[in-house]
């Protein structure tokens, strides 16, 4: 039974249903299991851990105990750990000394043994027994996951490899014909003290030697270059890709682990163009030099072929500790990357509470347990290294060994025999390679599936069909309109019915929580309904296109940032044809551009990372600017004005009310609330549209 380690944040539950799973015969893979139950940001309860269950044909018995009860326990089992996640018991055991501990798969972390002080500290006494019943039926339902999946076409691939190995094999030839200039050296030259052909033979083979560096300079420079084309095409493709992954993809992973999962194309990336164009020869050199050793001698042969064999056990025997440890190290040191960026992103809030030490020591935390894996990591490479010397060695040991003795009874010359000792180091080598490149591969497998998690991911879905823009009205309709983050979790909208007429400023109101930002994200396109639709000019969305949609959208939001840039940068959003009359309209329009021109650099004022150099009330009415930029026929504004003085939100609303477009805004602020012609209070999940009723109910107008 092997870990299942989650992806996202929340699927703790999932991935240890999918390794129960998997231990009692049906194979399925996590993503799978993703699909068909969906988990919200707020995790699984043990209830839905149940349903789930049972669709799986799989019988749960939900229990309560004591420490001391855990032996009792059918395993593989659930258990609830840390009061906010979920792990496999695998086995609980005593030692000698009678303490006991337990094997536990967290798909966190991985395998781990944890003793009787860590399980008292995390087990919160809830546990799930988990048995397959009559219907339960064991197979195979994993997808194998294509290299092609991952990379996609690759402009040029033919002709490089063609190049590559035709190189690969004059060098071949060349590394062939090498060990024979020993043989004649000794055998010929020596032994009949022939100087002029000692000379004639140094000149061609030094002249081989030329020719071969010069072409080994070749295929070392086309590999680069090769490599460097496909790192290129394969990163911007995966790039784009996950730039057209929808919002909730982001929102379910911590930002370290979606750097890691793309840093793993350079890993196999390297893999595949240096050592597996390298290693591609590796089998028909392999038999040419096989074939040579059993020429000169097949009573040495078998020692070779020995080491060879001792080799491959070798490798088998320490390939799953490697991959295991490998892989608990990658997960580790996305946490540790998320930690670090997050520590960052929050360093003013950190401060101010004075959690600088809590924070770094949570970091150590992480970083020490990085550390201990690569430490474990290092410990098996080099006990791989010393075995490996030791098998190479002992082969070098046996073949001067058995064939000094051949060479004293004259069945092989000196020169033979070190002849017979170069092809025997170049067969070994090649077929070492070989064992290598078949490890690596199964390695890459590792970074394959992290990979996968974003190639193979659905990015949103593009309609290819060409819209007039220009003719549709900015008239929104919401029918029959259901949402909820997740099965077995509350409605957060209840069958909405709204429709927003072209022109109408309208603002959503009601208490925190009630799904006004989740409705806005909904209108956007952000978020998909769960039931219903959303229509423009009576057009489904999906009919015209999410990204035809958002180019009629112009969006102020609560998790709006500025990037990096000038003010003028993040005004046109880093457009490639700046319209400078149109980026200081906007600014008017927002109430900004006064306080730019006074800056010393104008529009051309640095925001720093994020705006950080902006005010909250001047960021925001960038943000606006950059909103109404766009020229859009709907503008949506979540808590947009809520950093503005009542002077500044008063002139922005001023400027807004004499454009001719559809404004949405989430608000909580009377003097917004006042702006708009029409309010719409959300309440139970569903709608109440009269300005006299949010007096009657009090919804969260402060």
């Amino acid at each position: 039974m092997k870990p299942q380690l989650q992806t996202e944040a929340s699927e703790c539950g999932l991935a240890c249903l999918s390794m129960v799973a998997n231990y009692y015969g049906y194979r399925v893979d996590l993503a799978d299991l993703r699909r068909q139950f969906l988990i919200s940001l707020k995790g699984v309860t043990l209830a839905q851990l149940m349903r789930h269950a049972a669709v799986l044909e799989l019988n749960t018995r939900p229990l309560r105990l004591e420490l001391d009860e855990l032996t009792q326990l059918q395993t593989p089992c659930i258990l609830h750990w840390n009061l906010n996640h979920f792990v496999v018991l695998k086995k609980v055991s005593k030692n000698w000394r009678g303490e006991l501990s337990a094997l536990v798969l967290d798909p966190a972390v991985g395998e781990r043994r944890v003793s009787l002080e860590e399980i008292s500290q995390y087990f919160t006494g809830v546990a799930l027994e988990i048995s397959p019943n009559p219907a339960f039926k064991s197979k195979d339902e994993r997808k194998r996951i294509a290299l092609r999946d991952l990379t996609g076409p690759i402009i040029g691939l033919r002709r490089a490899v063609t190049q590559v190995l035709i190189l690969a094999l004059v060098l071949e030839i060349f590394a062939i014909a090498s060990p024979l200039f020993n043989q004649f050296v000794i055998d010929d030259v020596i032994v009949s003290g022939d100087r002029e052909l000692l000379t004639v033979l140094v000149l061609g083979f030094a002249l081989l030697m030329i020719v071969q560096t010069a072409i080994g300079l070749a295929r070392s420079w086309f590999l680069m270059r090769w490599g460097m084309d496909i790192s290129m095409q394969w990163s911007v493709r995966v790039f784009a890709h996950l730039t057209r992954l929808p919002v909730a993809y982001f929102e379910k992973r911590h930002l370290g682990d979606v750097v890691s999962r793309f840093s793993s194309i350079h890993a196999i990336q390297s893999t595949l163009t240096s050592m597996f164009v390298e290693s591609a020869l590796d089998g028909l050199m392999a038999l040419l030099a096989f074939g040579m050793m059993l020429a000169y001698s097949p009573k040495m042969t078998p020692l070779v072929v020995i080491a060879v064999v001792l080799y491959a056990l070798l490798r088998w025997i320490f390939y799953q500790p490697f991959r295991d440890a490998s892989q608990e190290m990658l997960i580790l040191s996305s946490k540790e990357s998320s930690n670090f960026l997050e520590t960052v992103r929050a360093i003013t809030p950190l401060k101010l509470f004075g959690r600088e030490v809590e924070r770094m020591a949570r970091w150590q935390n992480l970083m020490m347990d990085v550390q201990n894996r690569e430490i474990k990591t290092q410990k098996l490479a080099i006990l791989f290294k010393i075995s490996h010397t030791a098998i190479f060695g002992g082969q070098g040991l046996a073949l001067f060994y058995v064939g000094a003795g051949e060479v004293m009874q004259n069945a092989l010359t000196v020169g033979m025999l070190m002849a017979f000792s170069s092809y025997a180091g170049t067969f070994s080598s090649r077929i070492f390679n070989l064992i290598d490149l078949f490890i690596d591969l199964r390695m890459l497998g590792m970074h394959s599936e992290r990979l996968a998690d974003i190639v193979m991911e659905k990015s949103e879905p593009e309609v290819a069909t060409e819209t007039d823009l220009s003719r549709i009205k900015p008239s929104i309709t919401l029918r029959n309109l259901k949402f909820r983050y997740a099965e077995g979790e509350p409605w957060v909208l209840n069958n909405i019915n709204l429709n927003i007429p072209s022109g109408q400023n309208i603002a959503l109101v009601g208490p925190s929580g009630c799904g006004k930002t989740t409705l806005c994200k909904i209108i956007l396109g952000l978020l998909e309904p769960t039931e219903g639709e959303v229509l423009i000019d009576n057009i489904p969305i999906t009919q015209i296109g999410i990204r035809a949609y958002r180019q009629l959208v112009g969006t102020v939001m609560q998790e709006d940032v500025l990037l990096a840039g000038s003010i003028q940068d993040n005004i046109s959003f880093f457009d490639s044809h700046i319209n400078f009359e149109q980026i200081e309209h906007c600014a008017k329009q927002a109430a900004i551009h006064e306080e730019i021109v006074a800056m010393p650099m104008g529009y051309q004022t640095l925001v720093g990372d994020m705006g950080s150099s902006l005010s909250g009330g001047q960021k925001q009415r960038v943000l606006l600017a950059r909103a109404l930029y766009k020229k859009p026929k709907i503008l949506a504004l979540d808590e947009a004005t809520s950093h503005l003085d009542v002077s500044n939100e008063q002139k922005v609303n001023d400027a807004l009310s004499q454009l001719n477009l559809t404004r949405i805004m989430v608000a909580h602020r009377p003097e917004t609330i006042n702006s708009a012609g029409r309010v719409v209070a959300i309440e139970g999940g569903q709608i109440i549209e009269q300005r006299a009723q949010l007096e009657s109910h009090k919804i969260a107008l402060m």
